[in-house]
């Protein structure tokens, strides 16, 4: 859930009674961001109980309480900013809650509406100190498996893995042996994205590879400092990563194609070929050894 959605969400509620002025707001926020629990409680007290249905006063307040040791009071709060607006960082409070107070069942409860919410990253839950009593409990261990696969695709599905053999640091050597150039190649993005950053003497390029689950195909998105792009698709055949491209030039049809192939010492070959009649025969364009930098 990105913070902007939870910055509306502070600031999106219904009054009832009393008006709750800017100033109150500001000064509410100016002792959470100072961390003075005591002030911070006392403040969004007062907005909470003008504005119940403020999820996001809800939320603070119960951290406020959690801060003083308050944990029965906290869990009132964080359950209702679960029930007004229903997602991974409110519930990773009340559950927080819910052990520091030993009503383990109530946070496994929390745990189960987590499921339709789009998962917590297992960090959230194992490095929570709240949650230290529990973390030896199967029970507890399952929990942290479920929601970390919702929150984490990308770490916990085998076709997300299939290119990870051409991640690392490389020196990318022609077919006659010299270093042509450097090969960044990153696992980003929640482990969803391969990231290449190419670096030669003569070019510069980069690329975003992905598993798509829409059509079960990698795909490549290409662009170097010549200002061309070019996008492959394709997948694993026997072992090799092997995308393919399509260009027009000059009414003319080419396919290009890239094999990435581990090879036995740890190295990867990548060899590009391109044809002109539609697959029937292939011309070789670049043939990389990717050797790991010591």
């Amino acid at each position: 859930m990105k913070a902007a959605v939870f910055a509306l969400t502070l600031f999106c509620c219904t009054a009832i009674g009393q008006t709750v002025t800017p100033e109150m707001r500001t000064a509410a926020g100016d002792a959470y961001q100072k961390q003075d629990w005591k002030a911070a409680a006392a403040a969004y007290e007062a907005i909470v109980k003008a504005e119940p249905k403020n999820a996001g006063a809800n939320y603070r307040l119960g951290l406020s309480y959690l801060n003083l040791n308050e944990p029965a009071k906290a869990a009132i709060v964080l359950d209702a900013a679960m029930t007004i607006s229903p997602n991974p960082v409110f519930a990773v409070a009340a559950a927080r809650a819910h052990a520091r107070t030993g009503e383990k069942e109530k946070m496994y409860a929390v745990f189960e509406r987590s499921l339709t919410l789009g998962g917590v990253a297992a960090e959230s839950l194992n490095d929570e100190k709240d949650f230290a009593s529990v973390k030896s409990e199967p029970k507890f261990a399952e929990y942290v498996k479920k929601l970390d696969t919702l929150a984490n695709p990308c770490r916990n599905k085998p076709e997300f893995r299939q290119f990870d053999f051409w991640i690392g640091e490389w020196l990318p050597k022609n077919a006659q042996g010299v270093t042509v150039g450097t090969s960044s190649i990153q696992l980003i993005l929640s482990s969803c994205i391969i990231f290449e950053n190419w670096e030669t003497p003569v070019s510069a390029g980069k690329s975003f590879n992905v598993f798509d689950v829409r059509d079960g195909k990698w795909h490549q998105t290409w662009v170097d400092n010549k200002g061309l792009m070019t996008h492959y698709v394709g997948g694993l055949v026997d072992g090799k990563m092997v995308l393919d491209s399509e260009s027009v030039r000059n009414g003319a049809k080419t396919t290009g194609r890239m094999t990435f192939s581990k090879l036995d010492n740890g190295d990867v070959r990548q060899h590009g070929e391109s044809s002109t009649d539609g697959g029937k025969t292939w011309t070789t364009t670049f043939d990389f050894i990717y050797v790991r930098k010591k």
